[in-house]
């Protein structure tokens, strides 16, 4: 399988791919038209990280902590279902995708977070006919040399995207870790899944292996995501292996989130220090680390809040989930479309978008054009008139500056032939 990925120095990139040069080097962008009213708000500045830089004044170093709370997910607009085949509106992948494991021929079970208990490591699994069901099953293992070896899987662990499985051969007092190419000698296994409720409901067991991987490349600048082929089966209907996330086009691989239990209703984020959370490639949680809005300091690992307000503006950036923080979890474009990207710490070969489309926080946006919307025959636009559509009181873009809630900017490229 080609793990290969396109990299490109352009600023306008497609949802579902593409590359960004290095960022958060904290460089004066915008005229600041705001004095510091609001700077007892800060929570930290954004520091400077090369010679010669200076962070802008006012509120544009700081972040609203609110912001960073989940979203809840009573969903009062009613549209909360996955996307009716595995989508998750985009989150964990890309649309027209599927992040769900078959059972008796259909998409069912949709893994998302590994989560490591005193008792082990359970997977969280949502079900795809009932989006806000989600289960925690055990994970065990056996050695894929030897079916007759099983392993007690004792932690499953990413740094920064690299993931890593702690593993104790039963039987033995020596623990291993396996990682990169070595994690094909451990099949993962989830025993007995429940279809439905009931005793009379099938259940279904599957096995899990990584049958590739692809490190970055050594010198990238931004696109730093350790990259995995993941397999699956059904053993208990006696099915053949499948690829995760097969759907997904070209690459069908896998990544790693650490600490960070990302929402498959609405794309909000928990902070959990034993989660690892899992994604085809094409989604909003792993897309958004290739593009280098990590929620961690590349050379160090550590998790910097500003970068991760950014991470979360753009899972919901990427994916056009407008009006998320207003109880509308729709995604309100189409796979493939082109956008431009411009964030408060970005620095490179990026410029100020030119036709904005929307101002960018965890909860959806903070200010919104609707003439630049992204796909305006999107699906989620069906039914509204375009004279007066729906935005939830949001009102629009009237100046480039960042604000303490908006550090990203989106917009249409110049070639656009989008129309209101």
């Amino acid at each position: 399988m080609d793990m290969e990925t396109t990299k490109t120095q352009r600023v306008g990139t497609r949802e579902g791919s593409g590359r960004w040069p290095a960022w958060l080097i904290c460089a004066a962008l915008v005229t600041v038209a705001s004095g510091c009213g609001a700077c007892q708000q800060v929570i930290r500045p954004a520091e400077p990280t090369g010679p010669g830089m200076t962070c802008p004044g006012g509120p544009l170093c700081g972040i609203v902590q609110a912001l960073m709370d989940p979203i809840p997910d009573n969903c009062p607009t009613g549209n909360c279902d996955p996307g009716g085949s595995g989508n998750a509106k985009g989150i964990y992948t890309v649309e027209g995708g599927n992040y769900c494991f078959e059972a008796m021929g259909e998409q069912y079970f949709c893994p998302e977070a590994f989560i490591n208990t005193a008792a082990g490591v359970v997977l969280d699994v949502r079900y795809l006919n009932s989006a806000k069901s989600v289960i925690k099953t055990q994970v065990h293992g056996r050695l894929a040399a030897n079916p007759n070896k099983p392993v007690d899987v004792l932690a499953i662990h990413s740094d920064r995207s690299e993931l890593t499985i702690k593993y104790r051969v039963q039987g033995e007092s020596t623990e291993h870790i396996a990682k990169g190419a070595d994690l094909s000698k451990v099949i993962l296994t989830l025993r007995s899944l429940a279809m439905g409720s009931g005793d009379a409901s099938p259940l279904v067991s599957y096995e899990m292996k990584f049958s590739g991987y692809k490190a970055p490349e050594p010198d990238a600048k931004t696109d730093r995501v350790h990259r995995y082929k993941l397999e699956y089966r059904d053993v208990s209907f006696g099915q053949g292996w499948r690829q995760h996330c097969a759907k997904d086009g070209a690459g069908t691989v896998v990544a790693f989130l650490p600490g960070e239990r990302v929402s498959g209703m609405n794309g909000s984020v928990k902070l959990d220090a034993n989660v690892t959370t899992m994604g085809c490639e094409k989604g909003s949680v792993v897309t958004c680390m290739a593009w280098g809005y990590t929620p961690w300091e590349p050379s160090t690992g550590v998790r910097d809040e500003v970068r991760d307000y950014v991470y979360r503006s753009c899972l919901q950036a990427k994916r056009a989930a407008y009006f998320v923080g207003k109880g509308d979890f729709r995604s309100y474009t189409e796979t493939g479309t082109k956008i431009e990207k411009w964030d408060q710490y970005h620095s490179g070969d990026g410029t100020p978008v030119e036709r904005i489309e929307a101002l960018w926080s965890p909860h959806g946006v903070v200010c919104f054009n609707k003439e630049n919307r992204r796909k305006p025959q999107a699906e989620a636009w069906k039914g509204q008139n375009p004279n007066n559509l729906k935005t939830y009181g949001v009102g629009p873009c009237t100046s480039t500056d960042f604000t303490l809630e908006g550090k990203l900017f989106t917009g249409l490229p110049p070639s656009s032939g989008a129309q209101p």
